[in-house]
């Protein structure tokens, strides 16, 4: 019962940051009564810099989603390693195994906030 509070607490806080970013800052001043719609950031030829589809969020998103991943795989190597090294010791070989089962519920957590975010700025 903790793990699954641990890992809806964990998806709703990679979530709600998501829908905060989806707040378009350049919209009242690059409107047709803002004085900046000549700027670069206004001429973005109608995809919004931060949260367009091919913004900022979506490219540090992409970023931090890769790294987490590979260091999530690398757990998961060394808890196979343990595993491996455990010689038949039962708390070695359970040690290993919570490392390697708390990795593969990282990678899932960080394919569906990765998901989310996609979608969110797709719809954007």
């Amino acid at each position: 019962m903790k793990r699954l509070v641990v890992i809806i607490a964990t998806l709703l806080s990679l979530v709600l940051p998501a829908t905060a970013f989806a707040y378009n800052p350049f919209s009242s001043a690059c409107g047709s009564g803002g004085g900046a719609s000549g700027s670069t950031a206004c001429s973005t030829n109608g995809s919004d810099p931060i949260s367009g589809k091919n913004g900022a969020l979506k490219k540090v998103s992409v970023v931090l989603a890769g790294v987490a991943g590979v260091a999530a795989v690398i757990v998961i190597i060394f808890g196979g390693f343990q595993y491996i090294t455990s010689n038949g010791d039962a708390s070695k070989a359970a040690s290993a195994r919570n490392t390697i089962v708390g990795a593969v519920i990282g990678l899932v957590i960080i394919v569906a906030a990765e998901s989310i975010i996609l979608f969110v700025v797709s719809k954007v």
